[in-house]
């Protein structure tokens, strides 16, 4: 099921317990709100079994301060809710790399996080190297 609102998408990846997400443009605190009660809500089913979450950074700009407390708040929810990798596609924003790292490492949870160029090579590594 997809769900859209202003700067944010989310899906789920059929067959599979993953839960993607994609920005367009310059995301804020509300949209990302949003994104973390969206992305809660779809996976609450997987808590027990573990699952996997994918942003989709490759259309966004950078973020600013308040947003990025609000993404750590969310990298702790999510590893609260159960899940067991972050991937990253960031295209070729080195940028965007940088913040994420950043984000997750604020967040203080130890999750398993990869970086890549495209959501393809993000779902790759979580089949081949995290069995998710």
């Amino acid at each position: 099921m997809k769900e859209t609102h202003l700067t944010q998408r989310v899906e789920d990846i059929p067959g599979r317990r993953i839960i993607l997400s994609a920005g367009m443009g310059q995301t804020n605190v509300d949209d990302l709100q949003w994104l973390m009660d969206t992305v809660l809500k779809h996976a609450a089913g997987w808590k027990a079994t573990g699952w996997a979450y994918i942003a989709d950074c490759t259309q966004m700009k950078p973020i600013g301060p308040k947003e990025s407390s609000v993404l750590v708040k969310m990298t702790k929810a999510f590893v609260d809710a159960g899940c067991k990798a972050f991937g990253f596609a960031e295209g070729a924003s080195v940028m965007l790399k940088i913040q994420a790292k950043k984000n997750t490492q604020m967040s203080d949870t130890g999750v398993i996080e990869g970086h890549f160029t495209t959501v393809d090579e993000v779902l790759n590594w979580l089949k081949n190297d995290m069995n998710l």
